[in-house]
């Protein structure tokens, strides 16, 4: 069992929240939440006062502002006088867990629970005192965001229950986030580690299907290719030779721009994951012969290739790798930098125009789920 907060440790975080909620409320904020509550809705029916007040602690804790900073990081800029370990502990509310949680008892003022995500185990408690827990009998699920108190968690906005018969709703829920924000699973290090060992064995699965990690097709050719691909994967991984009804792959969907270009490459990565690249080809052709980037075409797309923050590096280092005296004269003319070269200056230049690429922890492109999210998957 976790070792529990200090009272006083805790009393103090939840005066910190109030404090924390009456900064967030001054009109300053009045429109970058309405932006927040526009996108939110997206032209649908007004939320009630339940889902408002999840939003809104979302927006004090997670939204990046216009500044790039967050309500509770100018919260803290707000009051130097705050101690080192205060201050600490609001810039870690930045970081949110959110159930669904099975609950497992009580344990004195806390709840202990199971995040159906992450399967971690979280001792909570609300800074409304235990009485709020009265109505979550053990196996129930709890719907709520929680933010770190020490070794502890403290339950930050409002929260809801659902009873073990509506476990379902929890299961869709869960695997709902799991696959929309993998982040949320990998907050487990066992669930991070198996993640890399099924991308591996994805990756390993494509090589043989395709003969290669990296193929170029035509655009309209993407689609069906890659539906293929995945019906080989899951008859593997099922063992039969055949799919079974209602176990076909979704089909899979690309933006127009690259089932719309001439050649799109798929290059399977062992830490980039399964990346497409529209109008491969001409890119391709232009670090063979760099005289091409004469031509409007083969300049344009290679110089999107670069400017591109979602186009990663991997595409162009290993366009390179094939021929760095080549890539230093592709980049010399692009950049009109007569002194350029790739080998002493390539990964300075990939820095500079893929920051965001550069600024992210490296996380493979899949979601393990638990078995019996999987098991609820497979029954729906």
């Amino acid at each position: 069992m976790t070792i529990a907060v200090d009272d006083e440790l805790f009393d103090r975080a939840g005066e910190l929240k109030q404090q924390l909620v009456a900064f967030s409320q001054q009109r300053r904020y009045d429109r970058a939440f309405d932006d927040v509550l526009a996108d939110q809705r997206d032209g649908r029916v007004p939320l009630d006062e339940h889902a408002l007040m999840v939003l809104w602690d979302y927006f004090v804790l997670e939204h990046r502002l216009r500044n790039g900073r967050t309500v509770v990081e100018q919260f803290v800029a707000a009051h130097p006088e705050l101690p080192e370990p205060e201050r600490r502990m609001l810039l870690g509310w930045r970081d949110v867990v959110q159930g669904p949680f099975e609950v497992q008892g009580r344990d004195g003022a806390a709840l202990v629970v199971v995040n159906l995500v992450d399967e971690l185990t979280y001792r909570v408690r609300s800074n409304m005192g235990p009485s709020v827990f009265r109505r979550t009998p053990r196996r129930s699920f709890l719907i709520a965001r929680l933010v770190a108190v020490g070794e502890e968690w403290m339950i930050s906005g409002p929260m809801s229950v659902w009873r073990a018969q509506e476990c379902d709703v929890a299961y869709e829920m869960a695997l709902e986030m799991s696959l929309r924000a993998p982040e949320a699973v990998y907050r487990n290090p066992e669930k991070l580690a198996q993640a890399w060992e099924l991308q591996r064995q994805d990756r390993d699965r494509f090589v043989r299907f395709f003969g290669s990690d990296l193929v170029v097709v035509a655009g309209d050719q993407v689609v069906d290719r890659i539906s293929e691909y995945r019906a080989f994967c899951l008859a593997e991984v099922t063992g039969t030779s055949s799919v079974v009804a209602g176990d076909e792959p979704t089909r899979f969907e690309l933006p127009p721009d690259v089932v719309e270009a001439e050649t799109v490459a798929m290059i399977y990565d062992e830490v980039d994951g399964l990346g497409f690249y529209a109008e491969f080809a001409l890119v391709e052709a232009a670090f063979a012969d760099p005289d091409l980037l004469r031509r409007r075409r083969y300049r344009e797309h290679t110089l999107a290739y670069l400017n591109d923050d979602s186009v990663g590096p991997l595409v162009l280092r290993r366009l390179a790798a094939r021929d760095p005296e080549r890539a230093t004269v592709v980049f010399r003319r692009l950049l009109r930098k007569p002194r350029f070269d790739w080998a002493r200056d390539g990964e300075e230049l990939l820095r500079a125009y893929k920051p965001e690429h550069f600024r992210r922890v490296p996380r493979p492109r899949v979601s393990p789920v638990s078995e019996r999210l999987a098991a609820y998957a497979r029954r729906r």
